[in-house]
């Protein structure tokens, strides 16, 4: 009786925590987010330099299975995400070799692992924000453990090998490691390339657990979007973070075809980078102060 009471003032705890970085109000009934948590934060804290881009193709119940020429297809759209990057950094003047890998089984076999919903949408929708996102955190480390349990772990200089990575957190770090590289954004992709759903990334605001996207679409625009997301960028359209109708005035005013703009389906390179993208990833260290409402959202959560 101890154990389940121990374990449920856990679960409470985390709730608040969670709750505390992504709504930092001044009351219940208008709660706020402040993105500048997001900068230099979690284990995507600097894009610049030697970083790695590590996707999982993920098969669910409720999603298109991954066939073979999806998968390849995929892949070419990351390529042309990762060009375009490092081509907006150069032009900045910015260090940038995105390496990239990913996890599949022997003849293209994907991983197996249901969403907590139906959907990435319906989970943070029907299970609230918070318990959505916690369950999304799950998700994403029943995966890890899978693709630990696949890894060929090396003894070094006669040291016994670790045990193979079994959440998220072993897993980047194992990786990090691996490949000798800053930083690793890790990207798990469902297909829902025919259907309607969104893209997420989680833990991004907090460092209770290890940030990761959730990648809804095959499109070279959706993924650097996605990937950004994990260096600090905000959305500047409307989300489940981002309502303002003030703010998104000022977003589609300002910044009408920023990466961080709603990109659906839109060619990666009729798109930019804006200034508060720039801010936000850390590409520049100043921020003009007409742009500063979009550091912050506040709605209402609670009616």
């Amino acid at each position: 009786m101890s154990d389940i009471i121990i374990s449920g003032m856990r679960r409470i705890i985390i709730y608040i925590i969670l709750f505390v970085f992504l709504f930092a109000g001044t009351s219940a009934t208008t709660p706020s987010i402040d993105f500048s948590a997001g900068r230099y934060n979690n284990v995507c804290k600097s894009l610049q330099n030697d970083v790695l881009l590590y996707f999982v193709f993920v098969d669910t119940r409720t999603t298109f299975p991954w066939s073979e020429f999806d998968i390849l297809t995929t892949i070419d759209s990351i390529q042309v995400a990762v060009h375009w990057l490092e081509r907006e950094a150069k032009a900045r003047g910015i260090n940038l070799l995105i390496k990239t890998d990913f996890y599949i089984g022997d003849e293209f076999t994907t991983i197996q692992k249901n969403l907590p919903q139906n959907s990435v949408d319906e989970t943070i929708r029907n299970l609230n924000l918070v318990e959505g996102m916690l369950s999304l955190s799950r998700w994403g480390d029943n995966i890890s453990r899978t693709i630990g349990e696949s890894l060929y772990i090396k003894d070094k200089d006669g040291i016994p090998a670790q045990k193979k990575p079994g959440t998220k957190e072993r897993l980047i770090a194992f990786l990090r490691d691996e490949y000798q590289v800053e930083s690793v954004a890790l990207l798990l992709l469902v297909n829902n390339y025919f259907k309607t759903d969104i893209s997420l990334a989680v833990n991004t605001l907090n460092n209770d657990d290890v940030e990761f996207s959730v990648v809804s679409y095959k499109y070279p625009s959706e993924i650097a979007h996605s990937f950004l997301h994990l260096y600090g960028a905000a959305d500047l359209h409307e989300t489940c973070f981002r309502r303002s109708s003030r703010n998104l005035k000022l977003a589609a005013s300002e910044f009408p075809d920023d990466i961080m703009s709603e990109v659906y389906a839109r060619p990666i390179n009729e798109l930019e980078m804006g200034a508060y993208t720039e801010y936000m990833i850390g590409w520049s260290d100043e921020l003009e102060k007409e742009y500063e409402p979009l550091m912050t959202e506040r709605f209402t959560l609670f009616k």
